[in-house]
């Protein structure tokens, strides 16, 4: 069966955070392109809609969305508390965002699944263990939020011991496990799937799967057969021939109805999900019929489309629930589909999010009818008395008391205003009518889910009212409805240095910021040593969603723009293989072997290589030797590979072991690494710092290093201007800081930047210090640890880089109990300030106002050598991340359909990562005959 998401993607996936933040820049110029021009347009012709409550129609099951299809709620569980509740609130609360109603689950089996790899409960058959993972924690959040939530779940990848095929009866006893731990966890899970979107089921299988439910004590599990793309007619033909196998499944789940729009550029948007037939046979079952996937679109321009979508899958053909994938575009924006969701939540280390338009399209629904509520057939149709949706549609529904009702109206392919008369009879409730409204094709948020002035039917119980094209509208007797106004931090790259001893995580959990692609990489105690580790857990290969030859466990964590640093950690070989480390690294595509990085791996024999891996290549090995010291199992390396433009040095326990000059990669992430699926490798003590960071051990050639962004104040830089500290009182100087303990004696740092971080040496002898910037209220800052070193203990952003500011360090001779002094520590400063925007790059080929072929085109340009360059095709995201070369030469291949389009191109500085403005537009014609 063909995988959808396997087979293409949309060109924007791969996209830095920063080209992120430029989509909603440029969305009010997308606008023009979603919307035709309609000045002066005729006005359409008038809808009278019957709402009847005596009318017949299906039970409404609800508006969903999915985690899972893999890993993109990951970064969402390392978000500060506050903002992370407030995701969850626009996702679940009633009356508050999306409100959404049901939610579908991964099962997990280790095998990258879309956009990550999610951990298995079961690696070993029969060894269970409920606490992985982060499915059940998002459902239990959900729940907490909506108990009326229904669950479902649905596995994409299973742990290897399953075999070859999930639904044999390995696969049903993998499923008995995970719901053992959705009870273990205290959930009902209210509907099972089977195997994503992979053929090769057969009618006894699930009728095998209904038997082992009601034998265990899962009888109120429901079935959704089959969750792939021809469901309605492969289970509904299956069911027509089989009753027993029609008792067993409850509800038909086909994905993308509509059709597929993955690949689909977003200036197309408006002409998508434009018909959701189903056949007469399969309705004629009266089993409930779901577009159990959806979606597959950006979270903001992809509510254009869900609104019609979300309304003619019930006009069209009869589906009462809709379930968009995926829930929220959580995890790091080079992978696949890293744009789609509902709500954009993939900087923890900020706390920013953007609560998408898909958010609010949902809410269209999800705030005014709830499951259980019934269709009305006779006012559910099209608008303009046409027999499909050309000018728009409506739903309406009615509530179990058989008073409330509510209507929802999308104008979405109308091309002017036209007029609604809504006229209610058989027992419904003729209370004024309250008016919602959503703009489709608005950047000003202030537009998106807005209540109007509520209608008063008249003495034959009918409102009327005159839409306008490209918007939806939610009319209803009910109240409670509200638009949430929580308020996101503002944006901000993951800064440097970074680190983590992975001694605060959780066990069974993933560490901090690091999202596995392949394999389970997780939090358990380390070996051979006190603390915490990360280790490998996938003891064979998965059961893969798809089959991908060549896969291998890693994980990653980082910004697209860190260029110049050095990443280390200690690693642990426990069976034979290599472990290793990974820089510069760029996923490519869903399949987790289409990527790009350098690597640093170390064998059991002591073998050392660095390496380097472009795309579906192989891995090539860039420099090698031995480190005799190094050979054997379970003993604890620290290896790092740092980077300088092009050189690439590598080290193995403290020492440089070799030396490359490679210029494939130049900028990317950071990563661990294992040659195989051998539980039990491990890592330690993950760090990176910038190159202008004086821990970095390496000696490098001069002038190449230096961003000039970050400036290190040391404590002995003494005196009255500008990044010099003043000291009053008595301080004693020596291994690398100051220290004192008399009360009130201080250090004062006069600085000009955006940023300051004051670095400390943390010991068990070291107390309480106050810490205060521009003379605001003091922070405590506790300088007491167990092992020691050079820390940074405090950091204040957002000050004005043009402005002078000081920080002022007392001493409090106070302690925490646990330490054996109170002396305080200056060990120096960080500052920053704000890099210039890259150079605005040129587009050169091809020319403004020229006619070009429909297919791939090559566009090309001019801009500052290594500058990373993303090009729009009429606002679509088309080639990402392209670095100019020595000369400031780039070019891309995209693929243009005919008509007018509008080529631009942004770049971004390797270092900084900070933004150039956009080139001048560069209008085209694509044409058959120019």
């Amino acid at each position: 069966m063909y995988t959808h998401r396997e087979g293409q993607r949309i060109g924007g996936e791969g996209r830095f955070a920063a080209v992120v933040a430029v989509l909603a820049v440029i969305m009010a110029a997308a606008a023009a392109l979603l919307a035709p021009a309609r000045a002066g347009a005729a006005a359409l012709p008038d809808t009278s809609i019957a709402v009847n409550g005596q009318d017949t129609g299906r039970t409404f099951d609800g508006i969903g969305a999915i985690s899972g299809g893999g890993g993109n709620t990951r970064l969402l569980t390392d978000y500060p508390p506050a903002q992370r509740n407030a995701i969850l609130n626009y996702l679940f609360t009633p009356g508050y965002g999306a409100n959404l109603q049901m939610l579908k689950l991964e099962t997990g089996g280790d095998g990258n699944t879309t956009s990550g790899a999610e951990h298995t409960i079961e690696e070993t058959r029969g060894v269970i263990n409920c606490n992985v993972g982060y499915e059940f924690w998002l459902a239990k959040e959900a729940v907490k939020r909506n108990p009326r939530i229904s669950l479902s779940a649905l596995t994409w990848s299973a742990p290897g011991w399953v075999g070859s095929n999930m639904y044999s009866q390995n696969g049903i006893q993998f499923l008995l496990d995970w719901l053992g731990c959705a009870k273990q966890h205290g959930l009902t899970i209210d509907y099972m799937g089977g195997w994503n979107e992979r053929g090769g089921w057969n009618t006894t299988w699930w009728k095998n799967m209904r038997a082992a439910l009601d034998e265990h004590g899962y009888g109120a599990v429901k079935l959704v057969a089959s969750d792939q793309v021809e469901s309605f007619s492969e289970v509904g033909g299956a069911m027509a021939q089989d009753a027993a196998f029609a008792k067993a499944v409850s509800v038909i789940g086909e994905h993308y109805p509509c059709g597929w729009n993955g690949p689909t550029p977003i200036s197309e948007y408006p002409n998508v999900e434009t018909d959701c037939r189903t056949s007469q046979a399969v309705q004629a079952l009266n089993k409930p019929l779901w577009a159990s996937e959806q979606g597959s679109m950006n979270y903001n321009f992809g509510g254009l489309p869900m609104a019609r979508a979300n309304n003619i899958d019930y006009v069209d053909g009869r589906m009462t629930a809709s379930i968009n994938w995926p829930v929220v575009a959580s995890t790091y924006s080079d992978v696949a589909y890293a744009d789609q969701g509902l709500v954009m939540a993939n900087e923890p280390w900020s706390g920013h999010y953007d609560v998408g338009l898909s958010t609010w399209v949902t809410a269209h629904t999800t705030q005014f009818a709830q499951p259980g509520w019934q269709y009305l057939d006779g006012g559910s149709g099209y608008l303009g008395g046409q027999t499909s949706d050309k000018v728009g549609s409506y739903v309406t529904l009615k509530s179990p008391n058989g008073s409330d009702w509510s209507s929802i109206v999308e104008t979405t392919r109308a091309t002017g205003p036209q007029t609604v008369k809504l006229t209610v009879s058989g027992g419904l409730s003729t209370e004024p009518v309250h008016v919602w409204s959503t703009n489709l094709v608005s950047g000003d948020r202030s537009q998106w889910f807005v209540r109007g002035k509520a209608l008063v039917p008249d003495a034959d119980g009918s409102v009327t009212m005159t839409l306008q094209p490209d918007s939806i509208y939610s009319f209803t007797t009910t109240t409670g409805q509200h638009k949430g106004s929580a308020a996101s931090p503002a944006s901000k790259p993951l800064p440097l240095p970074y680190s983590d001893s992975f001694d605060k995580g959780t066990r069974g959990q993933q560490a901090r910021y690091l999202a596995n692609m392949e394999g389970a990489f997780s939090v358990e105690p380390c070996a051979d040593r006190d603390g915490k580790c990360v280790q490998l857990a996938t003891p064979t290969k998965p059961l893969e969603w798809s089959d991908r030859p060549g896969s291998y466990p890693y994980t990653v964590l980082g910004g697209q723009a860190w260029s110049n640093y050095q990443v280390s950690a200690d690693v642990r070989n426990a069976k034979p293989g290599s472990v290793g480390i990974l820089g510069r690294e760029r996923n490519l595509d869903p399949d987790p072997t289409q990527v790009n990085f350098y690597s640093l791996t170390l064998s059991d024999t002591g073998a050392w290589s660095i390496n380097l891996r472009s795309g579906s290549g192989n891995v090539k090995s860039l420099a090698s030797g031995t480190v005799a010291s190094a050979a054997g199992l379970n003993t604890w390396h620290n290896l790092a590979l740092t980077f300088d433009g092009s050189l690439i040095f590598a080290s193995v326990d403290g020492t440089t072991v070799g030396s490359v000059k490679d210029t494939t990669h130049s900028a990317g992430k950071v990563g661990l690494v294992a040659s195989g699926y051998s539980a039990g490798e491990q890592y330690d003590n993950l760090k990176v710092s910038a190159l202008t960071d004086p821990a970095v051990p390496v000696a490098l050639p001069a002038g190449v290093h230096t961003p000039g962004v970050v400036t290190n104040v040391g404590y002995s830089t003494t005196g009255s201007a500008l990044n010099q500290w003043q000291y009053s009182g008595t301080w004693a100087s020596g291994g690398g800081n100051t220290w004192n303990n008399t009360v009130g004696d201080s250090a004062k740092l006069t600085f000009q930047g955006d940023s300051v971080t004051l670095q400390s040496i943390t010991n068990g002898n070291n107390g309480i210090v106050n810490v205060s910037v521009d003379g605001d209220s003091p922070t405590a800052v506790d300088l007491y640890s167990k092992s020691g070193g050079v820390t940074s203990v405090f950091t204040r952003t957002g000050l004005d880089p043009a402005k002078q500011h000081t920080m002022v360090v007392t001493v409090t001779n106070t302690k925490n109990p646990a330490s054996g002094g109170t002396w305080a520590s200056v060990a120096g400063a960080r500052v920053t300030t704000p890099g210039k925007p890259a150079p605005t790059p040129a587009i050169t080929t091809p020319a403004d106002q020229s006619t070009i072929h429909p297919g791939s085109v090559r566009i090309e340009g001019t801009a500052a050598a290594g500058e990373l360059i993303t090009v729009f095709v009429s606002g679509a995201p088309a080639c990402v991340n392209e670095p100019a070369d020595q000369d400031g030469n780039w070019h891309c291949s995209t693929l243009v359909e005919p008509g007018q389009s509008v080529l631009t191109a942004v770049g971004v500085d390797p270092v900084t990562g900070l933004l150039s403005a956009p080139t001048a537009p560069v209008h085209v014609l694509v044409s058959e005959t120019g």
